[in-house]
């Protein structure tokens, strides 16, 4: 252990709380076996170093206080950030290398964010490992991979009719399965940015959130294309206590509501740190959820509604439901009485 703990291995999470998460339960599994770790951060939405003093972070000073992270601007985020960071990232890389040698450490590599581009660059400069972090499942790769296939050979737009069919590489997934839009055309910076998911560049392993024995068969294709070590080591949050990554602060309160609740009974809804829910959609979602006669846990951040809650909404949970800004997800997730999940 203490042979390993002068190797370090550093970290460079995305600032969207679906991706810094496993990253962050990554990291825990690492220093479980015996690495040293740091982690190179955006300051957008950065960790709480007072979570985790075990553990050295870095800021990036990627100038990037004019954004919000939503569904609408995404994409802009996402650029901005690989755009940004290269230089401040490599600097860093430099002095820590050189400041670590001083003292017997070594820089063992480098674990990033698939949709990290330019991390890849400096480890490569440097002559240091790169490994991606594929947060998600084997097959979310694979049909961002038939996205382009589809693409290369001139099939997009893609007719209306055939949506319900089942892809046959991809079964049981059906062309409406796909994560973006094929009937209509798909814009470019929206073809670039899957381009560059997929590419794993110089990268010497892929990490991956799932299991094989879930999906066997798309890890078996990926094998097949990458030809670089796989590790499906997930699902990470089953192998890490259950410490807070949360960017925004959770509601402890709602799991004394929930103890409250019967068994398998409530439905928990969470559209996720992005999602953006205009007055309309969510007057409707509060009548179907008040018509449904079940009760409810309802996340709504303040950040994700078009103005405030109206009187009408508030009138029609009252009853039977719950609002909260955030919620503890893990242990909402994992209690008694939630039956049911309403994600994005």
């Amino acid at each position: 252990m203490e042979t390993t703990r002068k190797r370090i291995v550093v970290l460079v999470p995305l600032p969207l709380q679906g991706h810094s998460t496993p990253m962050l339960q990554l990291r825990s599994i690492l220093h479980s076996k015996g690495f040293s770790i740091v982690v190179a951060h955006s300051e957008f939405r950065p960790p709480n170093p007072k979570n985790h003093p075990e553990f050295i972070f870095h800021p990036l000073s990627d100038n990037l206080s004019r954004f919000q992270a939503t569904i609408r601007n995404l994409l802009d985020l996402i650029s901005a950030i690989n755009s940004n960071s290269r230089a401040l990232l490599e600097d860093y890389m430099v002095q820590l290398i050189e400041d670590q040698k001083l003292k017997g450490y070594q820089v063992a590599c480098i674990i990033y964010d698939s949709l990290l581009f330019f991390v890849d660059s400096v480890a490569t400069h440097l002559k240091i490992p790169g490994i991606v972090l594929r947060p998600s499942l084997a097959a979310y790769m694979q049909s961002y991979q038939y996205i382009l296939q589809l693409h290369a050979q001139n099939l997009i737009p893609f007719p209306e009719s055939r949506l319900l069919e089942p892809i046959p590489e991809l079964y049981p997934l059906r062309f409406q399965d796909l994560p973006e839009k094929i009937t209509s055309e798909i814009r470019k910076q929206l073809l670039d940015f899957i381009t560059s998911s997929v590419n794993i560049n110089s990268s010497v392993a892929i990490i991956w959130n799932t299991t094989d024995f879930l999906e066997h068969s798309a890890l078996l294709q990926l094998q097949q294309h990458y030809k670089v070590p796989f590790f499906p080591i997930g699902p990470l949050h089953k192998m890490v206590a259950a410490a807070s990554t949360s960017f925004l602060e959770e509601d402890q309160g709602c799991i004394s509501w929930l103890d409250k609740q019967a068994p398998n009974s409530v439905l928990y809804i969470s559209l996720g740190s992005i999602a953006i829910i205009g007055e309309k959609e969510l007057t409707e979602t509060a009548w179907g959820l008040a018509n449904s006669g079940i009760p409810f846990l309802w996340v709504i951040r303040p950040d994700s509604v078009n103005g405030s809650l109206s009187e009408i909404v508030k009138a029609l949970v009252s009853e039977r439901g719950l609002i909260v800004r955030w919620a503890p997800q893990k242990k909402v997730l994992a209690h008694k009485a939630v039956g049911g999940f309403w994600s994005h």
